[in-house]
Order: C-alpha cells, then structure tokens, then sequence
C-alpha cells in the first residue's frame, strides 16, 4: 500500500506542473467567470487536497511523522504566520482569505495551498523522480507555446476581444503572465541543452573526460531524452519558447530573461572555467541565434505593452488625441504609457503603507485600499476609470497589502532561497546537478524581475513555492529523512484502527473535494448569470444567481449581482404598473446589496451599485433619493478622488434641488479630472437653473475649446443659451 501512496503522490506532483499551466476554460455550458486564473486555482485546490491526503496516509500507515526539515521552513512559516496576522487585520476579510474575486491567487486559502505543497514535495522527496517531473514540465510548455505562437498567427482570433495577434497570451490570459511563465522554462532548456553537449564532443582518450563527466554521476537527472537527437529537440525546446516570448511583446519578460541568463551564463563560466573552450562556441552561437530570432520576428520589445492589467474584464477604453492651441493646458494626450501609469500606482501604494505600515490592508484587498490612496494624477491617464487590483509591482503589492511584516518575511524566504542555491552550487561536485541549481537560482531571480514590473499569478506561485523544493531534491547534502523510502515493502499491513483513521481521512478528502466543486460551480452558475445580464435577459439571470447563492452563501459578489439585477427587473416591473412584484424585487435588491456589504463594508464597488439601484428606485419612490446620497458618501469617503463618485453625488444633490451643493461637488470634480465632460455639461444646466447664464457658457466654451470642438450637445446646448 505504501509504494501505492508513493505513486500517488508522484504523479500528483507531475500533474500539478503539467496541467496547471494548460487548464483554462472556454466551455459555454458550464464557464468560469474567469477563464485562466480561477481554473488553475482550483486544480491546485484539489492537488493540495489529494497530496495532503495520501501524505496523511502514509504517516498513519508508518505511525511516524513524515517530514523532511530544510533550510525554508523557518521562513516559510513565518511568511504564512504573516499572511495570517494580515488577514486578521485585514479591512476585508474575506477577501483576505479567499482572494480578489477573478484573481483568486494570493488570498491565504492559496498561500496556504502552496506551503502544504512544499513541505509535502519535501517530505516524499526520495519518491519523486526530478527527470520525469522536468519531462512534464517542458512537454506541458511545449503544449502552451506552441499555442501562443499558434494565436500570433490567428488561431483563435476570432474568439477574443483583445487583439490576440497583436500580444499572445495562450492558456496563461495575459501577455506578460505567459512571458514570465516562458522564461522559467527557457533556462530549464538551456541547462539540459548544455546535459547533452558532451556526447557531441568525443574526448581525446579515457585520461580526458568531458566537463559534465566529471563528479559523481546521478540516474535521477541524467539527460532526459536518450536518442541520437536530444541537442536538436532541445533546441528546438528553446527556439519555440523564445518565439513565443516574443510574440508576448512584454518588457518585463524579455528583460527577465536576459538578466536571468546573464546570471546563468555568468556563474556557469566561473564553476567551470577549465571548460571555457568548450563553453564559449555554445554560449555563443546560442544567443546569436536567439538574437537572431529577436531581428527576424522584429518585435522591439521596449515600444510595445501600452497598457497595464486591469481587471475590467478585458475592458477596452480608446483616447483620442486633443490637438490643444500652443500655450494652453493638454488635458489628455491619448493613450497614456504603462510606465506613466506605473509611477503613479506605486505612489498610490506607497502611501497605502504609510497609513497601514505593520499589518497592510489584508492579502489581496489592494483593489479597495487604493481606492482611498488613488493619486488625483490618475485621472490625467487614459485608464483613470479603470479598476487596479494589484499594485503591479510584487513587493509594494506585498507590502500594502501585508505591511512590512509581510515584506521582511518574503523577502527573508526569498534571500535564504537564493544564498542556499548559490552555496550548493560551488559545493556540489555533480556537475549536471549543480548546473540545474544554477538554472533553479536563474529563474528564480527572473521570478522577481517580472514580479516588480507586474505581479505573481498561479503557475508563478507555484515557480516561488517549489523552485526551493526542486533544490532540496537535487542536493544530497540535504538533511537525511526520518524514515527512508527505499526501505519501503508492501510487507506492511494496516491494522484495523489505522484503516478507520485512514478511511476518516479519505472522507475528509472527500467532503473537501465536494466543496472545492461547490466553489467553482457556484462560479459557473455566477458566469452564466454575467452572460444573461450581458444580453438583458433579467429574469434568467436572476435565477441563475439565486442559485449560485443557493451553493455557495457567503460570496458578496453574488449578492452584488442579485442586486444589480434584481433593481432591473424592479425598474421593468414598475413601468409595466405590476406595483406588488416591483416592490418585492426592490426589498430584494436593497436587503441583497446590504447582505454583500455586510460581509465586505469597505467595497466601494458594492456601494456603487447600491448607489445606483437606490438611484433608479427613487424614480418610483422618491424617497429613496436620500438614501441614494447616503450610500454615494459613504463611496466618496472610501475614493475621495475617484471624479466619477464625485459626479454622481452632484447628481443626487441635484435630484434634491440642492443646486449650490450640486455645483460645489462639480467643481470638485472637475478639480480631479479637468477633462470630464459631462462635468462641465450638467454645471452648465445647474448655473443655468440657478440663473448664471455667464457661467453656463463658459462652462460649455470649455467643452468645445478644451475637449472636443465637435461636441454636438455642448453646440446645442451653447446656441440655446445665446
């Protein structure tokens, strides 16, 4: 039974590094709110949970605790220990704990998830072959980058809305996401690569061996692949992931990976400087042909990804160009640089961390931190009406988010990774070991590089997490096991107590597999109730979210949506006179939308759509009006400088004939964003009513002069004034 446990857990393992990258899902019958992100969670959920169970077996099985101490586990627990106390602090807490609805990755269900994979990979280290588990990874990027390069060339262009020609993304759904994901694998290649020069080279005589002949040879990572071929398949392992990071046109990418195989190149030198000759004609013709790919695709790297990650659902948003008389202001200035933009969220962050220095806000709640901390510049960019929730940068990510208690601890993790790879890398005498650790160590500082321009998804949690496990495998320095594996026999038996603990275990699997499908169908019956309110059809989408809320309770965002569709059906109900079923729907979206608050009070998101359903009741019920205005302050003092807030609290201040109050908010608002043109018209119709006409028309002369001199309402509204 135990070599049994033994191969679950191994090809558990090669199933996580295989499939995690592929997953994604496009099927319409049972869709996903999010296609990639949501989905590799969830399989890493359900790999979590089938690891953990069969490891919690073997140790009943063997009445031994099964665990492997290494260098990480200080660190690694006191950045969960800190994941945890921010989380207890966190001004929203569940999404601290479950993360940021459509991301996922990062909430402390996922860091958890991620440590139980390490110290089990560690634990049952001895039954997993690092060969096989490098064979599944490779194949498995060979399977996305093949389809990145297959999209550049328009296999799925008619599926998206983003131009997927343009900027490849495979099954990873961002360009730059793919990019770090490609980077990790091209060192991987190249370390192989460099496995199998030796058997291309014949040595002199017997008395001089090939550099990789030297040390102590190992079975577990001999080259992988053993026919006459393998230099070819390698290489064609590294064109095709270079191609395809290419066509991801991602800056942070490409200087990832160039750094990282500096790095790589730098040190393989030095350790094995007696085999310079021999290195040199590689290293080069190597890199002259991926450079050479660089000047054949020609795609400049650095003028490409004008805009950053926003989560908007793939929302797309044009500027135009405002040709502007010389010497007067330049309101907007067209698509605004994703560096610009950059600068401008981590000022946000920073200050994010000087108001929550020790704790953060929580794991993953950056979306609504920032709201409060938004620079007004932001609204100078063409994304100013966009959603960020992440700070595009790891560590500020980290640091607002976790304060610095989150931050020494990551970084503590990720400085003993690396001064423990670079130790064993000059200690250990087996040369194909020592220079896959090199590649390990390579691609974990490109880890870093792509994180502080963008940030970590799935697939690179799992890179951070394990890439010290896959160390702890390749040393044999390492400490010894308390028991050993190679001493395992099916000869043990489990006595009768052991088969009731272990058939307690298999329940609690199971009972947790139940609920990790819960999760994720109550996400699909949420995605098809998106797509019904998309086209209008009301009364399906809200049965398809009372449903979601029937599986799944404690989700705000299905309360949000109820919500928002249960005020539509109220608006259709009330204009068809049917006063009974449009005053249950209403009570239903007010007690909904409270329900989502309740559980996530400082969502202004949530208090946005309340705003709005309260706002499109007072229609019926004026006294709704005041309640409206309420819930817009309550938004306004989460996102002081989001104009659009600002905007629509003049408009309920309007609604209750407070025009002075209505202009006042206004002119705030256009103090935030100058170029916000329906601003300037709705000041013009209150100065209008406030007899100000000198005003009204300068208001809209702004409009025509400023912003667009071919607005045809602000013409009408401009020669009804004169």
């Amino acid at each position: 039974m135990l070599l049994l446990l033994n191969k679950l857990i191994e090809y558990a393992f090669y199933a996580l590094f295989f499939f995690t990258p592929v997953i994604f899902n496009p099927n319409r019958d049972f869709p996903s709110s999010e296609l990639f992100e949501w989905n590799k969670m969830i399989f890493v959920y359900v790999i979590t949970t089938f690891v953990v169970g069969i490891w919690i077996c073997k140790m009943i099985l063997r009445r031994k605790i099964v665990f492997h101490r290494t260098p990480f586990d200080l660190p690694l627990l006191l950045f969960l220990l800190s994941q945890i106390l921010s989380t207890l602090f966190s001004i929203d807490r569940h999404v601290s704990i479950f993360g940021y609805y459509s991301r996922f990755h990062g909430g402390l269900l996922s860091t958890i998830s991620y440590t139980l994979l390490f110290f089990a990979f560690t634990a049952n280290k001895k039954t997993i072959n690092i060969r096989r588990l490098i064979i599944f990874m490779l194949a498995s990027g060979l399977i996305v980058a093949s389809f990145g390069v297959a999209q550049h060339f328009g296999i799925d262009v008619h599926i998206w809305v983003q131009d997927v020609r343009a900027r490849v993304f495979s099954t990873l759904g961002q360009p730059n996401w793919l990019a770090a994901y490609i980077v990790f694998l091209l060192l991987i290649a190249i370390a192989h690569l460099i496995f199998e020069l030796p058997s291309s080279y014949k040595p002199a005589s017997k008395q001089t061996p090939s550099f990789l002949n030297r040390g102590t040879a190992t079975d577990d990572v001999e080259p992988i692949f053993l026919n006459s071929g393998k230099i070819v398949i390698y290489l064609l392992l590294i064109f095709i992931f270079y191609i395809c990071l290419l066509y991801t046109k991602s800056r942070s990418g490409f200087l990832g990976f160039w750094i990282s195989a500096g790095v790589f190149w730098s040190v393989l030198f030095w350790i094995k400087r007696r085999d310079f000759r021999l290195l040199f004609p590689v290293f080069l013709i190597l890199n002259l042909l991926l450079l050479f790919l660089n000047f054949l695709i020609r795609t400049p790297i650095p003028q490409y990804n004008k805009f950053l990650t926003v989560d908007i659902f793939y929302k797309q948003k044009v500027v135009e160009e405002m040709k502007i008389p010389a010497g007067e202001t330049i309101i907007s200035v067209g698509i605004t640089d994703s560096a610009n933009i950059r600068q401008i969220v981590w000022k946000g962050a920073v200050e994010i961390i000087q108001a929550y220095p020790l704790f953060g806000t929580g794991p993953e709640t950056f979306a609504y931190a920032y709201y409060r901390f938004r620079p007004v510049e932001h609204n100078q960019t063409s994304e100013w009406d966009f959603l960020y929730n992440r700070a595009h940068n790891e560590l500020l990510n980290i640091t607002a988010t976790s304060g610095l208690t989150g931050l020494v601890t990551y970084l503590f993790f990720t400085v003993v990774v690396m001064i423990y790879g670079i130790k064993r890398i000059f200690t250990i005498t087996d040369n194909q070991k020592n220079i896959l650790i090199l590649a390990l160590i390579a691609v974990f500082v490109s880890i870093q590089i792509t994180n502080f321009f963008g940030f970590s998804v799935v697939i690179i949690g799992i890179f951070f997490f394990m890439t010290p496990a896959l160390l702890i495998k390749l040393d044999p320095l390492s400490e010894t096991e308390f028991y050993d594996e190679t001493k395992l026999t099916e000869s043990i038996s489990p006595s009768t107590p052991q088969l009731v603990v272990i058939s307690m275990v298999v329940f609690a699997v199971i009972i947790t597999f139940i609920s990790i499908f819960r999760l994720w169908y109550s996400d699909s019956l949420y995605a098809k109730s998106l797509a019904a309110t998309r086209q209008s059809s009301y009364v399906q989408s809200y049965e398809l979210i009372k449903k979601a809320i029937e599986v799944r309770s404690d989700e705000p965002n299905f309360y949000d949506e109820k919500a928002n569709i249960a005020s539509n059906l109220a608006d259709a109900f009330f204009q068809e006179k049917d006063a009974t079923h449009a005053a249950d729907l209403a009570q239903d979206a007010i007690s909904s939308s409270t329900i989502a608050l309740k559980i996530s009070p400082q969502n202004v998101i949530y208090w946005k759509t309340r705003t709005r359903l309260l706002f499109m009741l007072s229609s019926y019920a004026p006294e709704f009006t005041e309640e409206a205005l309420r819930s817009i302050l309550v938004a306004a003092q989460l996102a002081p400088t989001d104009p659009r807030i600002s905007y629509n609290v003049a408009v309920l201040y309007g609604r209750l004939n407070k025009n002075r109050d209505a202009i006042n908010e206004l002119q705030k608002t256009i103090e935030l964003k100058p170029d916000y043109r329906d601003a300037y018209l709705a000041l013009s119709i209150y100065y209008e009513d406030e007899k100000q006409p000198d005003k009204a028309r300068t208001a809209l002369e702004f409009v025509l002069k400023h912003i667009n001199p071919d607005d045809k309402e602000a013409k009408e509204k401009l020669e009804k004034l004169k």
